[in-house]
Formats: structure tokens, C-alpha cells, sequence
């Protein structure tokens, strides 16, 4: 194991980084209680899966996607037709529950129907890209609510897409609703938000919600929240004395680490050279 998003408070979704032997003439994996979801970065491997009907065989290199049913156990076996001695992946757990809930408020009373997906290899674009980005903030250290927020929309792909659920039905505008959750992100620049907390203020289910947001805003709740959050910081480096760990603070941050690297990310600068050319008198 070379990473844990736990480490970066994350609780709606586990995304771990780990490498595994190249050869293994058996492996037995017992049920869990979440979706499993890996995508192989590093290395190449035969893998055999026994099914029912005997044994399933893919071929998985990097950017291979498989994806195991929660409740379902695994017999492998593997190697490496390439002569690799470890294959490195990121592995991506969204507990049972979560593929339930967002079943049963994407798909109402379809949702009896759904079968969560279990596939040994396949090609998904959106997915490799999500878990990439995924292990990218779990690394950086981003809010919970990123967690959160990805989580739904994984689930919805996956159902939707590799499972046996409809498309679920495109939501009416309720821009009051989404008003409130909005409000709610800029009363809370100072603290964390969760997404089970905008959704009760926008009386809406999370699935919902999001959707809702997204179509509106044209932003995630968490990006919106991460931009007001920086917007705020700009203001107090230009118009205050607070140093920028206090800013950092104020603004919700961890701590100034965190903080800096976002600000940067966003603003093209650091904290600190973002003040001092704010303060810059211009040429005339």
C-alpha cells in the first residue's frame, strides 16, 4: 500500500494506490460491502476469473479498468506475459450503501431492478479519468465534499452505464433549491460543508441535488465552494494585514500547505506574491 485516502479525511469513498505481485497462481478474495474498482497504472498481467461457467480471461495493462459487485467474492489467478515483477494500481472502494441510495433516487421504483456491475476488463474513459483526478486531490488534500460529490457521480456512471439500470430521468429547475444549498456554501467559507447537509437544506435527495446544481451553476458543489473559498482569500491578502496563515484559516483551509497549493492552482501565483503584487503600485 503506498497511499490511503484516509489520510486526507475522506470517508464517503476509500481510493487507495498499491502494488500487487505480477504472478500469482491463486488468489481468493472474500465479499465486501462496497463497489470495488481498480485501474492497473503500472505493469501488464493475464488475469483468469472463475465465473460460473467456468473461467473468464482478460488482458490488463495500463489504463485497464475491472470492477467487482459488492457482496461478490473472486477466485484469481494471474501473470505477466510481459515479465513485469509487480503491477501498480489505483483502487477505488464506494461502499454498498451508497450504490443502494443512489440507485434508489436515481431510479425510484426501477431501482429493484438494478444489478450493481462486475466485469474483469473494460474501457471506460470517463471512469480513468475520474480516478486519476481522484488520487490527484486524495494527494493534495481536498475537502471531503470533493469525496462526497465524486462518489454520487460514480455511482450514477456505473449503474448507468456498465449496470442494469435505466438512465434516470432528467430533473425539473428548482432554482429556490438550489439558491439554499448556494447560500449555504457561502455562509460556510470557514468550516466544512457536507453534501448530506446541502441536500437537507435544499430539501433534496444528494443524487438530486446534484444534478440540479451542476445544470445551474455549471459547477460541482465542492469547486463552488473551493472557488468562493479563494475568492474570500484574495480579498483579505489585498484589503488586510492577517498573515497568510490566518487567511488560510479563515477561509477553511487544514493549513497553510494546502491552502498555498490551492491557491496557486487557481490563481496562477502564491499567497504571498499574490499580496505584494496586489499591493504593487501601478505604473502610470
Amino acid at each position: 500500500m503506498h497511499f490511503d485516502s484516509r489520510r486526507a479525511g475522506w470517508r464517503s469513498l476509500d481510493l487507495e494506490l498499491l502494488s500487487v505481485d505480477a504472478e500469482a497462481e491463486r488468489v481468493e478474495l472474500p465479499a465486501i460491502d462496497a463497489q470495488l474498482i481498480d485501474l492497473q497504472i503500472h505493469g501488464t498481467r493475464l488475469v483468469s476469473s472463475r465465473r460460473r461457467s467456468g473461467w473468464a480471461t482478460g488482458l490488463l495493462g495500463p489504463g485497464s479498468l475491472s470492477t467487482t459487485a459488492p457482496g461478490a467474492t473472486s477466485s484469481l489467478r494471474w501473470s505477466s506475459p510481459t515479465g513485469d515483477d509487480h503491477v501498480t494500481q489505483i483502487r477505488l472502494l464506494i461502499p454498498a450503501p451508497t450504490m443502494t441510495r443512489v440507485a434508489s433516487e436515481a431510479f425510484g421504483g426501477s431501482a429493484s431492478r438494478f444489478r450493481p456491475p462486475d466485469g474483469l476488463a473494460f474501457d471506460d474513459d470517463v471512469l480513468r479519468a475520474l480516478l486519476t483526478r481522484l488520487h490527484r486531490a486524495a494527494r493534495a488534500g481536498v475537502s471531503e465534499l470533493y469525496a462526497a460529490t465524486a462518489a454520487e457521480f460514480i455511482a450514477v456512471h456505473l449503474l448507468t452505464n456498465h449496470g442494469t439500470a435505466p438512465a434516470p430521468p432528467r430533473p425539473a429547475r428548482d432554482d429556490a433549491r438550489v439558491a439554499r444549498a448556494v447560500d449555504l456554501l457561502h455562509d460556510r467559507l470557514d468550516r466544512p460543508v457536507t453534501l448530506a447537509e446541502l441536500a437537507a437544506e435544499a430539501g433534496l435527495s444528494r443524487f438530486h441535488l446534484l444534478r440540479l446544481f451542476r445544470q445551474q451553476t455549471g459547477e460541482t458543489p465542492a469547486r463552488l465552494h473551493q472557488r468562493l473559498r479563494l475568492d474570500l482569500a484574495r480579498r483579505l491578502l489585498r484589503t488586510t494585514s492577517l498573515t497568510v496563515a490566518a487567511v488560510a484559516h479563515r477561509c477553511g483551509f487544514a493549513d497553510q500547505s494546502h491552502f498555498a497549493k490551492a491557491f496557486r492552482r487557481q490563481v496562477g501565483a502564491s499567497p504571498t506574491g499574490y499580496r505584494a503584487d496586489a499591493r504593487r503600485p501601478s505604473d502610470r
